[in-house]
């Protein structure tokens, strides 16, 4: 009974290897890229180590035109990028304030290569299947570093939907100099979502 047990363990450890490098080649595409540039709104809950919980709705439209709004606290300002600038309204949207320019183009070309550098650092990349609500999902997680200025260690873990690709949940716990959060986030495809336009 030992020797098929440790038999076992051996074979395992054999093809280990060769099952976490395509999960960590998944793990890396799902870092750089997510869901792509498909409309979407993300329901967020930050969980600060020792800190207060708090909840924001994220809408993206398409790059560059993105609303943020925070529902726990409630009752704070909105912001909203669009047409390479950012804007802030505390009237719940009805009139917005410019705070600055912003290339947008630029800013998601700079967010893919530092997740391509981050990439670089992966380890203990895992893959699964969970229900998640009922429906069939693949979940992809792994450890990597941020390595830009604000250096952290991560953990994050994707829900995708089996059928359809989409990532439907994530959760990411960073742990950096004097900081630790716990973050979840759920996307829902908005294909039909519309967002303000400042003139």
């Amino acid at each position: 009974m030992r020797l098929t047990i440790a038999a076992s363990i051996m074979f395992l450890a054999c093809i280990q290897p060769s099952l976490a490098e395509p999960c960590q080649e998944k793990f890396a595409q799902l870092l750089i890229h997510g869901n792509g540039p498909d409309p979407v709104t993300i329901r967020i809950t930050s969980e600060p180590k020792g800190g207060k919980v708090s909840k924001n709705d994220f809408f993206f439209k398409a790059t560059g035109h993105w609303m943020t709004v925070m529902t726990d606290p409630a009752n704070q300002p909105i912001t909203l990028a669009y047409n390479n600038k950012m804007y802030t309204s505390s009237d719940e949207g009805k009139s917005w304030k410019k705070i600055r320019e912003m290339d947008s183009e630029q800013n998601r070309l700079d967010n893919i290569k530092n997740q391509q550098e981050n990439a670089k650092t992966i380890r203990n990349a895992a893959c699964g299947e969970e229900m998640l609500d009922g429906v069939p999902h693949d979940t992809v997680e792994a450890d990597f570093d941020t390595v830009q200025q604000y250096k952290s260690s991560n953990h994050y873990k994707y829900w995708v939907n089996r059928e359809t690709g989409w990532i439907t949940k994530v959760t990411y716990a960073s742990k950096s100099s004097g900081y630790e959060s716990f973050t979840t986030q759920l996307l829902e495809k908005t294909p039909d979502l519309t967002l303000p336009m400042p003139e």
